[in-house]
């Protein structure tokens, strides 16, 4: 009893400690497009986790639980669909505008009760399944052009989200059990050791602008280390569904910062669809009932037979 009210006890700084992280990956959607526009997708990657595992190799050291097989095992599969899930946000960031690679990623919000249900049998609620509907109209308002056509840098966002999805749920898995911070190093060392063979395929910028360096090292110490160790360390007090729906709140400071920073525009369909994208990721956290949840899917003329 006395644990569990110390858990309970802990859960709104958790949570508010997860909605400081949204800010600095909000921010992060600018910094990887000013650095996108020099610097190769996985060279960035590189950049950004290699620095931070070498960082925290003086802070695991002195961890009373020594590192061992299982959080190899668990920092090997957090890495590779880290690895995926930035290499896809970044060649997205290339293609497609701050604010669409913000919106579009965090599609993980709606993903993440699904994948949960499928590895941990947990259902998801009526309130997710109207979500899904909301967000799929929404992306297609961000997304979809004249001619229905979807452009590259929208469907690798979309991608990222999925994959950042399957993150989440496994990171509400292995941190009720793992050192955060002994999670987090081996997290950001595989992270560099899968990039690092597609970096060295890719050529490095002979010079770089000082905005795009600063970009870096923003993206290193700030949105990588920092973040990931806030969030590890938070998501032992925080559901998975709520994690995601608290973390999804960087698409809105995504937009913002590429507003701010890089002086991208608000279009009325841009606003439309991101309107439509957050109130799916706000439903997340209502709770609907089944039949309710049917009327708002279904035509009205459907729902009435």
């Amino acid at each position: 009893m006395l644990r569990l009210r110390v858990i309970r006890n802990r859960t709104p700084a958790a949570e508010f400690g997860l909605l400081f992280v949204t800010v600095i990956w909000g921010v992060s959607f600018a910094a990887t497009k000013c650095a996108a526009d020099q610097v190769t997708p996985a060279w960035i990657l590189l950049t950004r986790f290699g620095p931070a595992a070498a960082l925290l190799v003086p802070f695991a050291r002195k961890r009373p639980n020594r590192l061992c097989r299982a959080d190899l095992k668990a920092g090997l599969v957090l890495g590779l669909l880290n690895f995926l899930a930035c290499e896809l946000q970044t060649w997205g960031a290339k293609y497609t505008t701050a604010g669409n690679n913000a919106f579009l990623t965090t599609v993980y919000c709606v993903a993440v009760p699904f994948l949960d249900w499928a590895v941990r049998r947990r259902r998801p609620r009526a309130a997710n399944i109207v979500s899904a509907f909301l967000c799929i109209a929404g992306v297609g308002l961000l997304s979809l052009r004249g001619n229905f056509s979807i452009q590259l840098g929208d469907l690798l966002s979309l991608g990222s989200g999925f994959a950042f999805a399957l993150q989440i749920v496994v990171i509400g898995i292995v941190s009720e059990k793992r050192d955060p911070i002994l999670l987090t190093g081996t997290q950001c060392a595989f992270t560099a050791l899968a990039a690092l063979p597609v970096a060295l395929a890719e050529p490095f910028p002979a010079t770089i602008t000082l905005q795009a360096a600063l970009s870096l090292v923003f993206l290193s110490l700030f949105a990588t280390l920092l973040a990931t160790l806030i969030q590890m360390v938070c998501q032992k007090y925080v559901a998975s569904s709520k994690a995601s729906l608290i973390m999804s709140m960087e698409s809105v400071f995504g937009c913002l910062s590429g507003v701010l920073f890089l002086g991208e525009s608000l279009t009325a369909r841009f606003l439309e669809g991101s309107a439509l994208i957050l109130t799916a990721i706000l439903l997340c956290e209502v709770k609907l009932p089944a039949r309710a949840a049917a009327a708002a899917v279904l035509p009205k003329n459907s729902a009435k037979k």
